[in-house]
C-alpha cells in the first residue's frame, strides 16, 4: 500500500507538471497563432492541430489527478440518505464498476493506438498513436488512484465535496493519501 500510495504521489507531481507545461504551451501557440494571422497574415498551419492534442493529453492526465484529489464530480443525494453500512456497500460497487470500466477503457485505447500506430496528423505529420496514448495512460493513471482508494478502505468517498478544504475546516494538512 505504501509503494502504491509513493508511486501515485509521484504520478500525481509528474501530470501536475505536464498539465501544467502543456496548458502554457497551448496558451504560446494560441497567441502566436493570433499574432501570426490577423498582424502577419502568415497563419500556423499547425496550430491548432497542436493545440488539440495537448488538449487530449491535459484532459486525460488532468482526469487522474482529479481522481487522486477527490474532485470528481458525483450525484450523492440519494447515497447520503442510505445509513452507514450501506452508503459504504453502494460506495464499494460504484468504486468497482468504475474500476471495471476503466480498465476496458484502458484495453480499448491501447486497440485504438495499435490500429492506428501507422497513420499521421495531416498538418504536422505527427504520428497518431502518441495523442491516442493518451486514453491508456489517463485511465490507468484514475485506476490506481481508485485501487488506492479502495485499499485504504478509507471513508473517503468518490463526491463533489472539496476534500482539501474540509481538511482546513477541520484543521488538518490535507487528505492523508
Amino acid at each position: 500500500m505504501k509503494l502504491l500510495n509513493g508511486v501515485m504521489k509521484l504520478f500525481d507531481r509528474l501530470a501536475f507538471a505536464v498539465v501544467a507545461l502543456l496548458m502554457g504551451a497551448m496558451g504560446i501557440i494560441a497567441f502566436m497563432a493570433v499574432v501570426y494571422r490577423f498582424i502577419l497574415h502568415d497563419p500556423i498551419t499547425w496550430s491548432e492541430e497542436a493545440a488539440r492534442y495537448m488538449m487530449v493529453w491535459v484532459t486525460f492526465l488532468g482526469a487522474g489527478y482529479a481522481m487522486g484529489k477527490g474532485r470528481h464530480i458525483g450525484v450523492t443525494l440519494f447515497v447520503e440518505k442510505l445509513p452507514e453500512g450501506a452508503r459504504r456497500k453502494v460506495t464499494f460497487l460504484a468504486e468497482i464498476i468504475i474500476m471495471v470500466f476503466l480498465a476496458a477503457v484502458t484495453v480499448q485505447g491501447i486497440n485504438l493506438m495499435i490500429s492506428l500506430r501507422s497513420q499521421t496528423s495531416p498538418a504536422m505529420d505527427f504520428p497518431m498513436w502518441i495523442p491516442y496514448l493518451a486514453i491508456p495512460v489517463g485511465s490507468v493513471y484514475m485506476f490506481l488512484h481508485l485501487l488506492a482508494l479502495v485499499l485504504s478502505k478509507s471513508g473517503q468517498a468518490i463526491s463533489t465535496a472539496d476534500i482539501e478544504l474540509e481538511a482546513a475546516l477541520k484543521g488538518k494538512e490535507g487528505p492523508e493519501r
